[in-house]
């Protein structure tokens, strides 16, 4: 989806080894992402696996983050080819990212895509994302988006809700 008046670009270069690719409709992959528990419970909270997504959530979820914002798959070069790992999406009100795969988490790529985000929201005009709503338990997405600028501005039981200011 374009952003407001401009065009969403197809691969946004990161580094040589990570790049973000537009969405384009193949949400399947996403559905081992959304079903680790550990992603599921950083991402919604949820510890419950009765309540473990499954595709036809995942495509809704996919199909809002779409219309919503500008959504993209991070994929990293391993063994000559892009793959993904994950996704993020931006959006001014709590833009979403999920490193599906586990081997990529802790290894730096969320700063990477995180910082890629921040200059593209710049770029299309967004001048704060706000309601980043990261649980208490989560420190490491807590450490990430405070070392990228992120303030606190609320916390509302579990939940902490940050902002940035482009």
């Amino acid at each position: 989806m374009a952003y407001k008046d401009f065009v969403q670009p197809q691969i946004i270069n990161i580094d040589n080894e990570v790049r973000l690719r537009s969405y384009d409709g193949s949400y399947k992959q996403a559905i081992p992402w959304y079903q680790d528990e550990f992603v599921y419970y950083n991402s919604e909270g949820i510890t419950d696996t009765s309540k473990i997504p499954d595709e036809s959530y995942v495509k809704r979820m996919y199909e809002y983050l779409n219309n919503n914002g500008e959504l993209y798959f991070i994929e990293v070069l391993e063994d000559g080819a892009y793959i993904p790992i994950g996704d993020v999406t931006i959006k001014e009100q709590n833009p979403p990212i999920a490193i599906g795969v586990a081997k990529y988490r802790g290894v730096g790529i969320g700063t990477k895509v995180m910082k890629a985000i921040i200059k593209r929201g710049k770029e299309i005009g967004i001048t704060k994302f706000y309601g980043t709503t990261i649980y208490d338990y989560n420190i490491a997405s807590q450490k990430l988006h405070e070392s990228l600028g992120y303030i606190c501005v609320e916390v509302r039981g579990k939940d902490r809700i940050y902002e940035l200011e482009l």
